[in-house]
């Protein structure tokens, strides 16, 4: 198992690679039907081995810290499963109009996002669920179909060119400061974003994240 950062990649990473081929070389006799083959061709390099974690590390989401488990087969072949798992979110059933003045501002008016919660059967901000499987967010949209915003934070989806996009501040949400940030750092570009885009997004397995000044980037899956 190897731990993964945001900050600081992997934990050890070559330490954890030296290990594997060290074990690799030492075991290929008692596992290879051709030990002389497997030790000359098949047993993977430094560099093959963090290929392989890149690759995983970018589908689970880089943005989150992930546990890795790194598994080398017999033949060579290199399999990483990631515990990194991501949130759930739910759609809304019905629209929150945009004109409302609170949307726009953090304030302990949170009467939109409490209806929001209740309609979706969800607890409280900050009260766990007895149900591990209950999403922990709703997902807002305004009364055209434009998605906005959840209760606790800003959303993006990628684009099928890998580019971040997020809903505009005129389609009624929050402007949040990990928001801000991103878009001043280039990580996002603001683009309306439908109930389909979404739900096609969805559809392509296109990547979703919230995030806010408490939880900064983490990915979630849309459940509609």
């Amino acid at each position: 198992m190897v731990i993964y950062s945001p900050l600081g990649g992997v934990f050890l990473l070559d330490y954890h690679c030296d290990r594997m081929i060290g074990s690799a070389k030492e075991l290929a006799p008692f596992f290879a039907s051709k030990p002389d083959v497997f030790l000359q061709d098949l047993i993977p390099t430094r560099s093959e081995i963090s290929t392989k974690l890149d690759a995983a590390i970018h589908r689970a989401g880089k943005e989150s810290r992930q546990r890795l488990r790194v598994l080398l087969d017999f033949d060579g072949a290199i399999t990483i499963q990631s515990s990194q798992t991501c949130k759930v979110i739910v759609l809304d059933s019905v629209p929150t109009p945009r004109e409302n003045i609170f949307l726009r501002h953090k304030t302990t008016q949170r009467a939109v996002y409490d209806e929001a919660r209740e309609r979706t059967k969800l607890p409280p901000v900050g009260t766990p669920s007895a149900d591990p499987s209950t999403p922990m967010d709703v997902l807002l949209f305004n009364e055209d179909n434009e998605i906005t915003e959840t209760t606790i934070a800003n959303i993006a989806i990628e684009t099928e060119e890998g580019l971040w996009i997020t809903p505009p501040l005129s389609s009624g949400l929050l402007a949040g400061t990990m928001r801000r940030k991103l878009l001043a750092e280039g990580k996002l570009k603001e683009q309306v974003i439908s109930v389909d885009d979404l739900r096609k997004a969805v559809h392509n397995q296109q990547r979703v994240k919230c995030f806010n000044s408490v939880r900064k980037e983490y990915p979630v899956v849309v459940k509609l």
